[in-house]
């Protein structure tokens, strides 16, 4: 493969990705090759592997004969999507809190921050994105790179049907942020136990808020 197609590749599979999790392409939206090949302004090869890749990463599915589709989640995926967060979020609270550096601790603090601000202009795509960044830097923050493997293929997930559930309960943008605050100040305070409890209580309220809303936000979730 020569080096302009593995440029191509790259720019068809990350601006698809950043298009779907960040909610320019919505669940269900028809990705056909040749027009996304069109619009970009690349032969369809690339376009076609890039849809293969997120494929595999589960954000993209086969839909019929004409194409992929952006994912929907179904009620049972996400079921088990908050199961798989309890499992692993828990887990890189517990081993942020005994390991992460100060310059770890201080980019958490610092998305805060960032959190705050998209929160107040009621950007809730960006402010979603800067929530899961915080996650994301926990993950990174154990120093185990299985547990980082398996957060990032949850999160995908996670992200993609969030910004559904953010805009359906807008008022839970305000608990996820508190919720993090909590969180960061115990994992900065290095106390393990109190940031696993925390972040636990945080995937169960926001399981909860998904159960209220769930109804109210298809077709990005399909009943099955």
């Amino acid at each position: 493969m020569d080096s302009d197609s593995i440029l191509q590749g790259a720019v068809a599979y990350n601006t698809l990705r950043e298009a779907i999790l960040k909610g320019r392409l919505a669940a269900g939206s028809r990705l056909i090759a040749q027009r996304i090949a069109t619009e970009m302004g690349l032969s369809r090869t690339p376009v076609k592997e890039a849809l293969a890749r997120l494929e595999t990463e589960g954000l993209v599915a086969r839909v019929g004969n004409w194409g992929y589709g952006v994912r929907t989640i179904s009620l049972r995926d996400a079921e088990e999507i908050f199961e798989a967060r309890l499992v692993i979020e828990v887990a890189n609270a517990l081993r942020a809190a005994e390991r992460a550096t100060e310059a770890e601790a201080a980019g958490m603090a610092k998305l805060l921050g960032v959190s705050r601000r998209y929160l107040k202009a009621r950007e809730l795509a960006e402010f979603q994105n800067a929530s899961r960044a915080i996650h994301e830097l926990i993950a990174q923050a154990t120093g185990n790179t299985q547990l980082m493997r398996m957060f990032r293929q949850v999160n995908d997930l996670v992200v993609l049907f969030g910004m559904s559930l953010l805009r359906a309960n807008p008022a839970r943008a305000a608990a996820i942020l508190t919720e993090n605050e909590a969180i960061v100040e115990a994992i900065q305070q290095r106390r393990g136990d109190d940031a696993a409890r925390l972040i636990r209580a945080h995937i169960e309220n926001a399981h909860a808020s998904f159960r209220a809303t769930a109804a109210t936000i298809r077709p990005a979730m399909a009943v099955f």
